[in-house]
C-alpha cells in the first residue's frame, strides 16, 4: 500500500492511498528467483540476489514507484489548489530500496528524502546506528506510538 499524504503548517490536508508497494517487489522476486515469501523477504532487505536483479527487477520496480508517485501528485494537484510540493518525504519499509530517493527527486523535480524519526534523538552503544538507519523509514509508527508516552 502506498499512502500519500499532503501536509500544509503541519496539517494533513490531502491523503491518497494506492495499491502499490512492497509487496510488489517481494512478489516479483519470489516468481522470478522461486522464492518462499519468507526467503525473497530477506533477500529483498539483505540485497542477496542474483546479478540480474537490478536491471530485470529493481529497477521495473523503482520505476513503476516513481509512476505510482507521479500519478498521486498528479490527482492531487487537479483535485486542489495546490500545483507543486516542497518536499517529498519517504516513509515505509521500501522508502529505503536503493536509489529510490535518488529516482523520485530527479524524474518528478522535487526534493526527496528518508524518514528518520530517530535521526534527532540518541541512540545506544548497543545499537547498531547503520542497521537503525536503514530500518528508520520502516519505524516511522512504531516511533510515534512510542513517543506518546512521553507527552
Amino acid at each position: 500500500m502506498t499512502t500519500l499524504s499532503v501536509l500544509e503548517d503541519g496539517k494533513t490536508v490531502y491523503t491518497r492511498e494506492q495499491l502499490f508497494g512492497g509487496r510488489q517487489l517481494t512478489d516479483e522476486i519470489q516468481r522470478r528467483y522461486g522464492m518462499s515469501p519468507e526467503e525473497a523477504g530477506l533477500a529483498k532487505k539483505t540485497g542477496e540476489l542474483p546479478d540480474d536483479y537490478e536491471p530485470e527487477v529493481l529497477d521495473p520496480f523503482r520505476t513503476a514507484a516513481v509512476q505510482q508517485i507521479s500519478r498521486s501528485l498528479q490527482f492531487f494537484y487537479s483535485s486542489s489548489h495546490f500545483n507543486d510540493v516542497d518536499c517529498i518525504v519517504l516513509a515505509g519499509g521500501t522508502a529505503s530500496t536503493p536509489g529510490l530517493v535518488d529516482m523520485i527527486a530527479e524524474k518528478i523535480g522535487t526534493p526527496c528524502v528518508l524518514a528518520n524519526p530517530f535521526a534527532r534523538m540518541s541512540v545506544a552503544s548497543k545499537v547498531n546506528a547503520s542497521a537503525l538507519a536503514n530500518d528508520a523509514p520502516a519505524m516511522m509508527i512504531a516511533c510515534g506510538l512510542a513517543m506518546r508516552s512521553f507527552d
